[in-house]
This record gives C-alpha cells, sequence and structure tokens, in this order.
C-alpha cells in the first residue's frame, strides 16, 4: 500500500477509522487509549500516524492517567513535527517536567498485544515504535531495585532496560 492509499479517505470501513485517518491527516497522529474495565491490565496510549508522517516510531506510555499520556503524545508529536526525535536509546529531561523519561525500542513481539490500530493502519509490523519508560514521582524507575511492585504493573518494562550513564 502506497502512503496516499494509507490515508485515502475511501479507505476506512467505519467511523473509527474514519476518524483515525483524518486525525492523521489534519494532526499527522491518531492517539488511541486503551484501558481493561477488569482491572487485570494497566492502561496505555499509544499513536498511530508517527511512522507515516515524519518516519518517527510510533509511541507507546503505559500506565500514568489517560489525560497526562494524551498530553505526553501530542507534545512529542508536536515535537517530532519540528525535527525532534526521540528513538530508540534516547533520554529526554524535558518531556515529564523534572523528570528523565527514556525511549526504548518495543519490538515486534508485542505490538498483536499492544499496537493493534498501528497493525491495521500500516497492514502489519512494517513500522517502528518505541516505550516511553517514566520514573515514580520519587524518580523510581521499574527496574529499580527499591521499585514498588504497584508501579512494576502499572509500567511493566517491555523493552530492554535502558542504558543510563551518569
Amino acid at each position: 500500500m502506497t502512503p496516499e492509499e494509507r490515508v485515502s479517505l475511501t479507505r476506512p470501513d467505519d467511523d473509527g477509522e474514519r476518524r483515525a485517518i483524518d486525525d492523521i491527516r489534519k494532526y499527522g497522529v491518531h492517539i488511541l487509549h486503551i484501558f481493561d474495565g477488569e482491572g487485570k491490565d494497566p492502561s496505555f496510549s499509544y499513536t498511530v500516524g508517527l511512522w507515516h508522517t515524519h518516519h518517527h516510531p510510533e509511541i507507546i506510555i503505559i500506565g500514568l492517567k489517560e489525560d497526562l499520556r494524551h498530553t505526553l503524545l501530542n507534545n512529542l508529536n508536536y515535537h517530532i513535527g519540528h525535527g525532534r526525535m526521540f528513538t530508540d536509546g534516547l533520554s529526554a529531561k524535558d518531556v515529564l517536567d523534572g523528570y528523565t523519561c527514556y525511549f526504548q525500542e518495543f519490538t515486534e513481539e508485542h505490538f498483536r498485544d499492544y499496537l493493534g490500530w498501528d497493525r491495521w493502519f500500516y497492514e502489519g509490523n512494517n513500522f517502528k515504535a518505541v516505550q516511553m519508560l517514566w520514573p515514580s514521582v520519587h524518580g523510581i524507575y521499574p527496574w529499580d531495585d527499591q521499585a514498588s511492585e504497584e508501579l512494576k504493573w502499572t509500567q511493566p518494562i517491555l523493552t530492554k532496560k535502558p542504558l543510563i550513564i551518569s
């Protein structure tokens, strides 16, 4: 499928697909929020369209409140549109005020379970993605020895742990 066909207004089969295509055409990205009504899995949000629009990996954020995830993903899209990159192995101190966030490759083995709309949009796994990893309010990351079980559950690390150079 060509990039033009991917965002064609004749492609969508339903209102959800139409909205996704419309958002990508207008804003360069569509953001999805996923939650488990039974509370067995943490909520997460992810982008659809960054790879198409900017040739930048899609971004997934697991945990945090939905409105914060939405704001963060919109802000990341804005910065990406102005030439900034949030790719595998990079960190940023200005994404979440006062905290360092890490961006690590989100491997294809997790695409089916987490990035279903991306798989629809790209007709398979022909895109890259990163997970944004964030600390607790005390600056503790899920991989730290002092991380609580709640933090580890809220933000499962579905990437390799970041290389942290102090």
